[in-house]
């Protein structure tokens, strides 16, 4: 092999590998279809390693609509009862259970497909601060069965990740 060949093999194999590195060639990003959402989901589980506050929450239920609309609830059923069985008159520490093991909101969603971004448009939460507000979610798997996701700024500090199984 002459030295003009070499050259040219060099130059070839630098440029993939800068192509590579700058990730136009190579392993392929997620392609999500928002259509894949749309259905009833069901809370498998909940991680929040970095919150503030642990999550116990143990019962969740996510539906996407076809029309663009989600309504998402998680709940605990660790939180007592209200000993006045009346929710307007719960004790402080009843109503702080409460906030701690529940949230809800809904509103309308829209999906990165590019790069598996989906993205809660808040238009009412139990959580006051989030009302409102964009919810950007990575979706780091997504089957037919199966939806994971991490938010990177959860509503107890630190990140969650949120498994949720289909709903038949």
């Amino acid at each position: 092999m002459n030295r003009r060949n070499m050259l040219a093999i060099s130059a070839t194999t630098v440029f993939a590998l800068a192509l590579l590195a700058a990730g136009a060639i190579g392993a392929p990003k997620a392609q999500i279809k928002k259509g894949q959402l749309v259905g009833d989901w069901a809370l498998v589980s909940t991680n929040t390693p970095n919150a503030a506050i642990p999550n116990d929450a143990d019962d969740g239920y996510l539906v996407f609509e076809r029309n663009g609309r989600f309504s998402f609830a998680i709940l605990s059923s660790k939180v007592p009862k209200f000993a006045s069985n009346n929710r307007n008159t719960g004790t402080a520490d009843e109503n702080k259970a409460v906030v701690q093991g529940n949230i809800a909101y809904f509103g309308t969603y829209s999906v990165n497909e590019a790069d598996g971004t989906l993205t809660f448009h808040i238009t009412r939460c139990s959580y006051p601060n989030w009302k409102g507000t964009d919810q950007p979610r990575l979706i780091t798997s997504l089957t037919a069965q199966e939806l994971k996701y991490t938010n990177q700024s959860a509503s107890v500090g630190g990140t969650a990740e949120l498994v949720w199984k289909r709903v038949k």
